[in-house]
């Protein structure tokens, strides 16, 4: 029997047919120990997921959350904060780039 290697339902159907061949040859005494693993596994594997998914949820939340606090931060003309939780204003000129200077001067117009 000649398999078409390159065509992947080809590919498919013949690995499906050789595991067909050894779950005959082994299903009648270790069938059911085989699918009792294979669902094990299977569950371990979901579960460790779900706990991969719920952590990155729960980062990506903590970083929108950071996300909006600074972003209302820098809102309302605060930029940064101090080790003693004291506000820095943006106002400092010598920061600002030359494009920040002329939107300034625009908006006071």
């Amino acid at each position: 029997m000649v398999v078409d290697l390159q065509n992947a339902d080809a590919r498919k159907n013949y690995l499906s047919e050789k595991l067909d061949d050894l779950m005959d040859g082994i299903n009648d005494s270790y069938g059911t120990v085989l699918m009792d693993e294979l669902i094990l596994q299977l569950e371990r594997t979901v579960s460790k997921f779900n706990e991969e998914v719920q952590t990155l949820m729960g980062q990506l939340k903590d970083n929108s959350d950071r996300r909006d606090g600074l972003l209302e931060k820098i809102k309302s003309g605060v930029f940064e904060e101090n080790t003693d939780d004291t506000p820095q204003p943006i106002s400092d000129k010598k920061e600002m780039s030359a494009w920040e200077l002329k939107l300034e001067e625009m908006e006071k117009k």
